[in-house]
């Protein structure tokens, strides 16, 4: 049981899974999360995908615990994966390709703030031995609570009104040809339109690419019905 070896394009099939998500957006994800409720009781332990992302979002609290261990692996497994799924080389020569973290829900004055995202893109560019333009410019007022730890989800509206924009980090007096932005989980969608709308007011007329370590999929409750068809 491994990650696949290639990133894979949201196409019209994965699209209706993620509702928020534009029509004409363009985004990748490694691998297929599914929620430790359809797991039947196996959680992590389901797939390859949900082990990297559990580990990947080890709360740090754990920080010190001797399973600490698994989430600086799962950072630098991400990072290396992610620095080969792309020609970094010709995108930051030839685009000026920014990178820019979704931040994490919580508020950067939280002392339960992550920046896993920030920290995996640092990796990466370390892996690469390029000096990428990342920008940790966006952050959430921590209002909302993680779309996993609540079914109460805001809508792109609410989240774009909690993001705030700073044009200081990274490499602010070039504008960039192209934008990479990063995030954990694709869930409906929320998210990466708040982001991306509240970016192409910053940088408009920019291309905006998403990358998503895994997105989320719902098994479909009928399947086992289906497979009587047949009998």
């Amino acid at each position: 049981m491994s990650m696949p070896p290639r990133l894979t394009e949201v196409g019209p099939h994965e699209r209706s899974d993620h509702s928020h998500l534009p029509e004409d957006a363009r985004c990748y994800f490694w691998g297929e999360y599914t929620p430790y409720e359809h797991t039947k009781g196996l959680k992590w332990n389901f797939s390859a995908t949900n082990r990297l992302i559990s580990n990947f979002k080890k709360k740090l609290e754990r920080k010190g615990q001797p399973d600490w261990q698994y989430k600086n692996q799962a950072v630098h497994e991400i990072a290396l994966a992610f620095s080969q799924f792309w020609q970094w080389g010709d995108l930051h020569k030839h685009y000026h390709a920014a990178l820019i973290p979704i931040p994490p829900s919580k508020a950067r004055q939280d002392p339960t703030f992550d920046p896993r995202m920030l920290e995996m893109l640092n990796a990466m560019a370390i892996k690469t031995s390029i000096q990428l333009d990342i920008r940790d410019c966006l952050s959430l007022s921590g209002k909302y609570a993680a779309s996993h730890e609540s079914n109460d989800r805001p809508t792109p509206d609410e989240l774009r009104a909690e993001l705030s924009f700073d044009n200081s980090t990274g490499k602010p007096d070039i504008q960039p040809g192209v934008i990479f932005v990063f995030d954990d989980m694709l869930t409906t969608g929320a998210h990466y339109l708040a982001i991306t709308q509240m970016l192409a007011k910053h940088f408009p007329g920019v291309p905006i690419i998403g990358n998503f370590i895994a997105r989320r999929i719902v098994p479909n409750p009928f399947a086992d019905l289906n497979d009587l068809d047949g009998l």
